[in-house]
């Protein structure tokens, strides 16, 4: 269960954009969004084909081109970044076979995962890129275990 490197460079170069479109520069070059985000410039540059496609991004030619947010960053939603780019959870047969276990058809373990892969969409359905700009500006205010996996959740 989890995401890809893709998705987690996506959604950091798209805060890198909205922090810059806030700030006033609405238009960023794709060394200027890889430059201290250790994000491979091919991979940034294939995956932004991906959110071109889907509206998230516009791509803007020209001697002063670049990319910008296609729309205001409370308007994107985090699952239709997530979505574009991977499919959360897709490794479970269940949850791509439409709820039918090839292993088990008596299998109640879907339950489960069926359970776990709609709270994540309801959340990242919630959440918008202007969420992520806001938990930005409180970073340091929060203490780093806040938000620390537990080993062993209780």
């Amino acid at each position: 269960m989890g995401f890809t490197l893709k998705s987690s460079y996506a959604l950091r170069a798209l805060y890198k954009m909205a922090k810059s479109t806030r700030e006033g520069k609405e238009k960023l070059s794709l060394v200027e969004i890889v430059q201290g985000n250790e994000i491979p410039r091919d991979f940034l540059e294939k995956i932004f084909g991906e959110l071109r496609q889907a509206g998230i991004i516009k791509a803007v030619r020209g001697r002063y081109g670049g990319y910008c947010l296609a729309r205001p960053a409370n308007e994107i939603l985090l699952r239709d970044v997530i979505l574009k780019l991977d499919r959360p959870m897709n490794s479970y047969a269940c949850l791509q076979q439409n709820g039918k276990c090839l292993e088990d058809p008596d299998c109640t373990v879907k339950y489960v995962w069926f359970r776990l892969y709609n709270a994540m969409m309801r959340e990242l359905g919630s959440m918008t890129l202007e969420d992520l700009l806001i938990y930005g500006d409180k970073i340091s205010e929060i203490p780093p275990e806040s938000y620390k996996i537990p080993e062993n959740p209780r």
